[in-house]
């Protein structure tokens, strides 16, 4: 249990270190990374003794969620916003196309 523990507290601070940097697929890799982790140690039947030792340095790390969540937060909304524009753009240009074929000829009659 002590070597997950670690292995948590370790991923947890790199990623912190590079969450300024971190592109949204960097950063699903690292959740996935931990998620891992996390379902691990939750597979571990932990002692009394490791429950007392553990409880609070895994609460220190689940404690910094919020902040990858905000980020995870904040790359769906650019990804929202971009598909906004997206949809706009595609209406538009939609509005502009004309479906008919150039090749196709018009015949008047006069009465």
């Amino acid at each position: 249990m002590d070597k997950l523990v670690v292995e948590l507290e370790r991923l947890t601070q790199q990623g912190l270190a590079e969450l300024v940097t971190m592109d949204a697929d960097r950063l699903a890799e690292f959740m996935e990374q931990r998620g891992r982790v996390m379902h691990a140690l939750l597979q571990v039947t932990p002692t009394v003794h490791n429950k007392e030792v553990y409880k609070e340095r895994i609460q220190a790390v689940v404690s910094l969620d919020s902040i990858f969540l905000r980020k995870l937060e904040q790359y769906r909304d650019e990804a929202s916003s971009q598909l906004t524009k997206l949809d706009a753009g595609k209406t538009q240009r939609n509005a502009y196309d004309h479906h008919y074929e150039p090749e196709s000829l018009f015949f008047d009659r006069k009465k």
